[in-house]
């Protein structure tokens, strides 16, 4: 769908980037939405909430395009139940003729756990010193009451590539004690909710990024080797562990054992 919009108006759907090409007034711009949904025994989105701030015109087309979908029926013994869930989707907007914007949803995950506590690990001061910066992305198990029961690193990848391997070995398991020590005090709100229960057991994908230059400032990483996770065995997941690594992004936890799946594949269609 097209949508006539000022700059000001485009402001307020998320971070303005290029202008697009032969209309240097019309900014491209991306919006992160979250939002919670319910789904019925048959699959149809009998409810949407959406928590991002939006311009109405947006949300009102956002909550629309929610309130189409239908999903997989979750199930409890063989019986189709009604099902509560967390939603983080993308949207991109893209400049069109006539002073219009094209919205298209760019990504869509279901599960996403928040965390109530902002604990932070501690920087390894050896490598502090040397300037080296990492990102640690760990397999979590999140039980009902939120608390990480166990963890593990999924993939550590270095800022500056080492002189050998075991030297990016040595440096990897560096920052992965560190976030290994401070996981096991985080919490999250598990708000999804099957058939009015929590669930009582979650696997999820969390990344931790150790910076020394300005949040604000791209960082190169050289990708370190990809473990297997727990749900690997199981399988859990929604899709392979290297694609779940590569979409999340630092301060986010995403989910990788919801029961939500959409029936068509909403990614790249135009609301």
């Amino acid at each position: 769908m097209l949508l006539r919009i000022a700059f000001a108006f485009a402001l307020t759907l998320g971070a303005v980037g290029p202008a697009a090409a032969g209309n240097e007034s019309a900014p491209t711009v991306d919006l992160s939405v979250k939002g919670d949904i319910q789904i019925g025994p048959d699959g149809h989105v009998t409810d949407c909430w959406l928590k991002t701030q939006m311009a109405p015109t947006v949300a009102k087309l956002v909550d629309s395009t929610v309130r189409s979908w239908h999903f997989e029926p979750i199930t409890v013994d063989g019986r189709p139940v009604n099902a509560k869930t967390t939603m983080s989707l993308r949207l991109s907007a893209t400049p069109a003729p006539n002073d219009t914007y094209s919205l298209k949803i760019e990504s869509v995950h279901f599960g996403t756990l928040t965390r109530t506590n902002l604990k932070l690990p501690v920087y390894p001061s050896d490598a502090a010193r040397v300037g080296l910066g990492a990102r640690v992305v760990l397999y979590l198990i999140i039980g009902e009451n939120g608390n990480v029961i166990d963890a593990m690193p999924g993939q550590t990848s270095l800022t500056m590539r080492a002189k050998d391997e075991d030297e990016a070995e040595m440096w990897r398991k560096r920052f992965e004690k560190a976030s290994l020590e401070v996981v096991k005090s985080w919490r999250y709100d598990t708000s999804e909710l099957v058939d009015g229960k929590r669930v009582a057991k979650r696997y999820a994908i969390a990344p931790i990024e150790f910076s020394m230059s300005r949040s604000d400032k791209w960082t190169p990483y050289v990708p370190g080797p990809v473990h297997p996770a727990w749900w690997d065995k199981a399988k859990a997941a929604d899709g392979s562990a290297e694609q779940q690594l590569a979409q999340i992004s630092n301060g986010e936890t995403a989910s990788a054992s919801s029961q939500f799946r959409l029936r068509d594949d909403v990614v790249g269609k135009t609301l």
